[in-house]
């Protein structure tokens, strides 16, 4: 079975993000990464056994012809499948076992609030942030460039903020630091905690 977008559960998320550059990401880039994957994975004989996030961790098994144009549509893939799923239009608080854990690892979540996005800002290039978990069980905030997956990277992502300029530039222009700051205001934390307690798992 071909892999697949998440299915959106919001129509919009303005005004954080507006509904053109909504539209652009999910059916643009999010669809045409998913596209190019299969269309990869087809022209290989490949028969979907693993999950997506199972191909990530095995990637290095595969002797495809276009190694690195799997790698990259996977990534996109991937990331955006993370981003889109924990978006929301409805106000969600932390929850206790999530914020537990954030003030483990970061002394409360204002300070990891602001070192995810001073990790962010720190960018140079397209790529995206990541909370991810480590060998260790431990959160740390990380940035990969371009479309790289924190799987190729031995990390599990629990939560991840696109910084290529096509999820923000037409509303936000150069201000990133607004674009970070405001979308802490659209992520569904229940999601990230379910994210987390299936990583542990």
């Amino acid at each position: 079975m071909e892999y697949e977008r998440i299915i959106l559960p919001y129509n919009s998320l303005e005004p954080v993000i507006d509904d053109k550059t909504l539209n652009l990401h999910y059916n643009g880039h999010y669809k045409n990464y998913t596209d190019k994957l299969n269309m990869l994975l087809k022209e290989n004989n490949y028969d979907y056994r693993y999950s997506p996030e199972e191909l990530a961790i095995n990637i290095n098994i595969f002797t495809f012809k276009n190694n690195s144009d799997l790698s990259f549509n996977l990534g996109g893939y991937l990331n955006h499948s993370l981003y889109f799923d924990h978006l929301t239009n409805n106000k969600v608080l932390v929850p206790k076992g999530l914020a537990k854990k954030i003030n483990k690892c970061f002394g409360s979540f204002d300070d990891f609030k602001k070192e995810f996005i001073d990790m962010a800002l720190e960018l140079k290039e397209s790529g995206w942030t990541y909370l991810v978990l480590d060998k260790n069980n431990k959160l740390r905030i990380i940035n990969l460039p371009n479309w790289d997956s924190p799987y190729f990277y031995e990390f599990i992502p629990i939560m991840s903020i696109d910084m290529w300029e096509h999820a923000y530039y037409i509303k936000y222009n150069l201000d990133r630091k607004k674009y970070l700051e405001n979308i802490f205001n659209i992520i569904d934390f229940n999601k990230v905690y379910r994210n987390l307690l299936n990583a542990k798992r």
